[in-house]
Formats: C-alpha cells, sequence, structure tokens
C-alpha cells in the first residue's frame, strides 16, 4: 500500500508541474510491478536485414521509446526488401486488427534460473504490415528479437531467476494490417528460375521436415504431371499439381504426417497438401514455401516474369479455389519449412518454441500463446473441404 500512495503522489506531482512520465506503471494485485512500453513507428517490426539479435526499446533503455505512437498514420516505408511490395500482386481490401503475443513461464517444482524461451512473431511482408504497440516485461527480465531473413523473426525472452512458484512473463501487442494478394501479371509470360536467386537459396535448401523429396513414389507423381503438361507453360503445370492435390486429397483434420501420407492414404489436412505441392514443385526445379499462419498454412511457388523479375505467388490447395490469389487476413508468422531447432538439434517444420534453463534444478514449464483482438471475425472462410 505504500508503494501505491507513493505512486499516486508522484503521479499529482507531475500533473501540478505539467510533466508527462516517460515510463507507464500499473501496480498488479500480487504487488508486482511491470514497465509498459509503447513503441514508436520505427520499432513497429523487425529489420529483417541480418540476422543479428535487436535490442527491444525497454532493454536497449530508449526513453523515447515509451512515448505513445502518433495518432495519425504515417507513410509506409518498407523495413527491409522482403517486405517490398511486389507491383505484380494487387494488395485489396485490408483490414487492421490487434494480437497479442504471450511468453509465460512457472517454476511450479523449484527455482530455475537463466531461463531463455524463443517464439515467432508477426514481420512485415509485402502483404502484412505490423506495429509493435506496447509490451509488459516482468522487471529484472529481458527481450530481444533475431530474424531468419525472408523467413521469421523470434522474440527471445531471458529471465535471471524465478522463484519456486512463481512467474515471469512478456506480452506484447501488436496491430496488424493484412491484405487480400491477387496476382496481375499475365500467367503465360511467366518462366522457370533456371538458376535459385541467391537470397531464396536457404529457403529452398535441404528437404523440409515431413516432404520426401527422395521417395519413389513422390518423384514418379511429380514426373508423372509433368509428363501430362509437357506442352503447357509454368503456370500450368504448377496448376496440374495444385489441381491433383485438391482433387485427390481428401480434407482430414490430424497432425501432421507429411506429404507421402497424403499420396499414399488420399487424405490430409492443410498441411500433408501443402508439403504435398511443395514437394511436387521442388521436384520440378520450382522454389516453392509454405506460408503459416495462425492456424492454418498454404504454399507460394516462384516463377520470373519476362523482364526476369522474380515472384512469390500465393496458392490454397483446401478450401476456395484460389490460385494466383488468396483471401487471407491471419497473421503471418513465418515463410519457409525447414528451421533449425538448436534445443533438439534438429531442423523442424516450424520456427521452434522452446524454453531452457540452463542453471535450474527444475524444468520451467512454458505457455506461448497468441491471440487476435478484433471487431469483426478475420478468418476467412471455412478451410474444412470446400472446393
Amino acid at each position: 500500500m505504500h508503494v501505491a500512495r507513493w505512486l499516486t503522489a508522484l503521479l499529482l506531482l507531475f500533473g501540478i508541474f505539467g510533466f508527462t512520465p516517460i515510463l507507464t506503471v500499473r501496480l498488479w494485485a500480487d504487488e508486482q510491478v511491470e514497465d509498459t512500453v509503447v513503441a514508436d513507428a520505427a520499432d513497429s517490426a523487425p529489420t529483417a536485414d541480418d540476422a543479428k539479435s535487436v535490442k527491444s526499446p525497454q532493454s536497449a533503455g530508449d526513453p523515447e521509446s515509451s512515448e505513445p505512437a502518433a495518432d495519425k498514420p504515417a507513410r509506409y516505408i518498407p523495413k527491409s526488401k522482403y517486405a517490398i511490395p511486389d507491383p505484380a500482386l494487387e494488395l485489396l481490401d485490408p483490414r487492421t486488427y490487434r494480437l497479442k503475443v504471450l511468453i509465460r513461464i512457472d517454476a511450479p517444482d523449484g527455482m530455475v534460473k537463466n531461463v531463455m524461451a524463443t517464439g515467432p512473431i508477426p514481420m512485415d511482408w509485402p502483404e502484412q504490415r505490423v506495429r509493435l504497440i506496447s509490451q509488459k516485461l516482468t522487471p529484472q527480465c529481458t527481450v530481444s528479437e533475431q530474424v531468419l531473413p525472408g523467413q521469421a523473426a523470434l522474440l527471445k525472452f531471458h529471465v535471471p531467476q524465478i522463484q519456486k512458484g512463481g512467474s515471469a512473463f512478456v506480452e506484447r501487442l501488436y496491430e496488424i494490417t493484412r491484405f487480400r494478394t491477387k496476382f496481375l501479371s499475365e500467367p503465360e509470360s511467366l518462366k522457370y528460375a533456371r538458376v535459385i536467386p541467391a537470397e531464396l537459396k536457404e529457403q529452398v535448401a535441404g528437404t523440409p521436415p515431413g516432404v520426401e523429396l527422395d521417395h519413389p513414389k513422390m518423384i514418379e507423381l511429380a514426373k508423372s504431371l509433368r509428363k501430362s503438361s509437357d506442352e503447357a507453360n509454368p503456370w500450368d503445370t504448377i496448376k496440374t499439381f495444385w489441381s491433383w492435390t485438391r482433387d485427390n486429397v481428401k480434407f482430414q483434420n490430424g497432425d501432421f504426417r507429411g506429404a507421402l501420407y497424403a499420396i499414399e492414404n488420399h487424405c490430409g489436412d492443410c498441411e500433408e497438401m501443402s508439403a504435398l505441392f511443395v514437394g511436387l514443385c521442388r521436384l520440378s526445379g520450382i522454389p516453392a514455401r509454405t506460408v503459416w499462419v495462425e492456424g492454418h498454412d498454404y504454399p507460394e511457388f516462384y516463377l520470373l516474369d519476362k523482364q526476369g523479375k522474380g515472384h512469390w505467388i500465393p496458392a490454397q490447395v483446401v478450401g476456395p479455389p484460389w490460385f494466383g490469389e488468396i483471401t487471407e487476413y491471419r497473421p503471418i508468422f513465418q515463410k519457409g519449412d525447414r528451421f533449425f531447432d538448436a534445443l533438439q538439434q534438429t531442423y523442424v517444420r516450424y520456427v521452434p518454441h522452446t524454453v531452457r534453463g540452463a542453471d535450474s534444478k527444475a524444468d520451467p514449464k512454458v505457455d506461448f500463446t497468441h491471440e487476435i483482438i478484433a471487431d469483426s471475425d478475420i478468418n476467412g472462410p471455412s478451410y474444412s473441404n470446400a472446393r
């Protein structure tokens, strides 16, 4: 209660002399004080030009980062080359909403020390704009960001110590603006990328988990589908892969079982169907990747226009028959399907959620939460088995 009276007096003092406190504080019911940082527009999303860890405004001690962002919308400036809008992709019908990202670590079985937790956070893409609005962080803890260029962004949450029965958390509130996209260039003029651009090599390196590129059944299916469209242009050949996947794999929800499962059992959900489509493209020398949005994923493929400029083009292999366009408003968390998990020392399909207590006698428990806050439904149509 003494803390509460002190805070009240301090705030009254600020009011008398016309000062605005730089740091907003809130006294929680358990008398734990949390720092709330309001991000400046310049800090609205991680920069994807390199993979270095970038300190958050709070951990860097930037006093200006606690000032509220201006109410008037600022002119959009892409934060990296991966966020520059593609003139061949029309951006339509924007929707803006908020996304809450929470990492909470508990120590139910004993004191834990030097805990590091990581999880994906949204970043700018041509069809997605991200602004960090606020951050709440348990005192003595720090956060930083790491960007995997052209693929994803990670939030790293470091906790020095948690006593038995205690907890620590970081909570971020983002503003997300997403667009419906439609590819505008003439499909007939598109051609294959005979040489993989340098910036794409990391994204298409190796075999993604669950995309069995070396299995005879995958290889034979890709070969037969290419043969059936031998005289077709690249666009129509890729559409053959898309049509086969949609026509021959029945939607069946479940844990991820891989592209080969979809071929052998003729069923799977968005993960199996996207993996199959991506695999057929890659076996045909066509760069392709998986886009993970909250609760769903879909593929993109890469072709060149007649000027030699490359374009990532979306498709929807389950649900509405979108090819070269997509209506999707959920936040994008990654583009790619092969990420190294340092904790497990192996490659995984999704950006890993990890937690590690280097000096702990008990295992910490971690909870990763994404909560979409919107005035209306932004989930779009059903992705069950519509054709």
